[in-house]
């Protein structure tokens, strides 16, 4: 789910989403108060709360860029490469993944 609605404005209920067994991912692009997830940090980077990760508005912004940053990388490795929508999600996902393992060790250890 990502929100990109006008500043001022909640388009979603905390309870909506927190109840939706079908959301994975919950993004607030809105910098305004208040948020346009209720719920949902500015500041929140993968945030885990009710079986969900949460990005908040602040981190949005570098989310994306490593999403590009793995789907260029990927474009370079063959030269005939098509990366659909599927195929994005997939690359993010194994992107985040790995991206949490790693902060995992680095807390643990």
């Amino acid at each position: 789910m990502l929100a990109t609605g006008a500043s001022g404005i909640t388009l979603l209920d905390a309870k909506d989403w927190q109840e939706n067994p079908s959301l994975e991912l919950i993004a607030d692009a809105n910098a305004s108060p208040p948020a346009g997830i209720e719920g949902v940090g500015m500041s929140d980077r993968g945030t885990s709360s009710h079986g969900k990760i949460l990005f908040g508005a602040l981190s949005v912004g570098a989310l994306k860029l490593a999403v590009h940053r793995a789907c260029i990388a990927r474009l370079f490795e063959q030269n005939d490469l098509v990366l659909d929508a599927e195929e994005i999600y997939s690359i993010t996902k194994g992107w985040w993944e790995r991206d949490h393992a790693a902060s995992s060790r680095n807390v643990s250890g």
